[in-house]
């Protein structure tokens, strides 16, 4: 399919098909991110809140994993 060939209703339709895309990879990501962190990180069950402790852990893991994810995108970008 030539992307120059197409119908402005069926350019419309590709760009709203990728933004969902998107949006369900943004999804995903972020709840295997949450789950990662939780796993790794959370240890005490009984009581409503995090330690320090695991506030700290929760707080470095996902900037950890955010970090990961946009140099992942960096990368698959360059090779683009």
């Amino acid at each position: 399919m030539d992307p120059g060939n197409l119908s402005q209703q069926e350019t419309k339709k590709l760009e709203e098909i990728n933004i969902d895309l998107t949006m369900k990879s943004i999804a995903v990501t972020y709840m295997s991110m949450i789950g990662r962190c939780f796993d790794n990180c959370v240890n005490d069950m009984t009581s409503k809140s995090l330690t320090a402790k695991e506030e700290k852990c929760v707080k470095s893991c996902s900037e950890k994993f955010m970090k990961y994810q946009q140099r992942l995108e960096q990368r698959f970008n360059e090779e683009r």
